[in-house]
């Protein structure tokens, strides 16, 4: 949630800033800025959800290669990589 408020505080500073330095297009920011608050959240879930299927991928890696290691069978004998 804490997120989503600093994407609309920044959202808004951006926004205030534009139309204060560019007053030939006031129309369309001014007709565009509701719009771009209500993407804010569709958006933030989009890349949200992207990135905890990121760190899911990362983690099954782990676990793919732990178990691959722990499946060996001991054979008595330690053999040393270099």
């Amino acid at each position: 949630m804490k997120t989503m408020i600093k994407i609309g505080l920044g959202l808004g500073a951006v926004v205030a800033v534009a139309y204060a330095t560019l007053p030939v297009a006031r129309e369309w920011i001014a007709a565009s800025t509701p719009f771009l608050f209500f993407l804010i959240c569709p958006l933030m879930m989009v890349f949200m959800m992207k990135g905890m299927q990121s760190c899911d991928k990362e983690k099954s890696v782990e676990k793919d290669q732990t178990d691959k290691v722990s499946s060996k069978p001991l054979t008595g004998q330690i053999q040393f990589k270099d």
